[in-house]
């Protein structure tokens, strides 16, 4: 009776246990790198919150929004809280953004003066579909040549026959293509273009969990885990 006693409680403390570990699942509109960071810094959330496990994936920009406002997903990963806002009311923000997304312009010709969008007027510019920012941005200032091409590496290639000036891309995303392409020369020119602090959003059932959240992501920032995750894709 003692030995059943004595395998029954820890069974039972371990059932306890999972029964009331809250289970989120969350998804990203980005595509790698930014996803793998994303992925890279929820899993450590996970690590550090006993009673919360994290499920993550890679969906369709839109779809992912209207999953976690419906209430079907739990969180997105990551957004600009206002804009995001005003179309999915359901969305709330934690308040510590770990990832600020930049808008970087690439070329093989050192030291353009090009700190701006209005700044590639000038110039030769190509641009990946489906980036509707970059897309938008670069129709208004309407540049010498503007190539909108079909994926972000026939950008880079063009870049290196020497076809168009300057691509416009996403930094972290840039150096993946580039690194993938094994292409020597083209860099990033510094500043970017847009700098913008980007937010986890969770559904409002989930309120209670941002300063959670907030808590763990500020421990993060403070002891370099982020800069570390961070450094491992630039």
């Amino acid at each position: 009776m003692n030995i059943i006693k004595l395998l029954v409680i820890p069974l039972l403390l371990f059932c306890n246990t999972i029964l009331h570990a809250e289970h989120l699942y969350f998804s990203t509109g980005f595509t790698p790198p930014v996803s793998d960071y994303y992925r890279d810094v929820l899993n450590e959330i996970d690590r550090r919150l006993e009673d919360i496990t994290i499920g993550f994936e890679v969906l369709p920009a839109e779809r992912s929004l209207a999953l976690v406002n419906q209430g079907i997903n739990d969180g997105e990963c990551c957004r600009i809280p206002p804009v995001v806002r005003a179309k999915y009311s359901n969305l709330r923000e934690v308040g510590t953004s770990f990832f600020t997304a930049r808008f970087s312009a690439f070329s093989r010709k050192d030291d353009l003066p090009i700190s701006t969008f209005a700044d590639l007027k000038p110039y030769s510019v190509a641009v990946p579909k489906g980036w509707k920012i970059v897309v938008n941005k670069a129709t208004e200032v309407q540049p010498r040549e503007l190539f909108v091409v079909t994926t972000p590496e026939q950008l880079f290639r063009m870049l290196d026959e020497d076809r168009a000036e300057v691509g416009v891309l996403g930094y972290l995303s840039g150096l993946h293509v580039i690194r993938q392409l094994q292409l020597v020369g083209i860099k990033a020119i510094k500043p970017p273009l847009v700098s913008k602090d980007l937010y986890i959003m969770l559904h409002e059932k989930h309120q209670s969990l941002i300063p959670i959240f907030d808590g763990v992501i500020k421990d993060m920032i403070e002891d370099g885990t982020i800069d570390r995750i961070y450094n491992n894709y630039q």
